[in-house]
């Protein structure tokens, strides 16, 4: 009977217990929440434009938190970017839990954009930063 009881209360317990689950993303940015892959990229040198095709070069993991926190290899980056302008749409970042940073990002001189333009259909996203510079990505499945 006291086994009964006990195995009772545990489950009960366990039951109430809540997950570890990040917040809903805000409408803003919810297209562009997870894991993506760089495809290409675009800058201009001179007067000429160069692309350069990503899709088989190695290259850190990138995603964006629920909170719009971008992270490279699971570390936020040194230099980020404190607004995005995501289809048209203002969205400024406010983390919502710890950010992890890389040690090495107190070796780095920062010049951040301080707004990214982030355009997102479907599977596809291309963030262009202040210097000019567009990249182009695919959502990872």
């Amino acid at each position: 009977m006291n086994r009964l009881l006990l195995l009772l209360v545990l489950a009960l317990a366990f039951a109430q217990c809540k997950r570890d689950r990040d917040p809903e993303p805000q409408p803003e940015i919810s297209g562009i929440v997870g894991e993506w892959h760089m495809i290409e990229t675009r800058y201009t040198s001179g007067d000429s434009t160069v692309i350069k095709n990503m899709t088989n070069e190695p290259q850190r993991a990138f995603s964006i938190r629920f909170d719009g926190v971008m992270l490279y290899d699971g570390y936020a980056s040194c230099c980020a970017a404190s607004e995005y302008l995501v289809n048209g749409k203002a969205f400024e970042v406010k983390p919502l839990k710890d950010v992890p940073h890389d040690l090495d990002c107190g070796l780095v001189d920062c010049w951040a954009c301080p707004k990214l333009i982030i355009t997102q259909t479907g599977d596809e996203m291309t963030i262009e930063s202040c210097n000019g510079g567009i990249s182009k990505y695919v959502r990872k499945k």
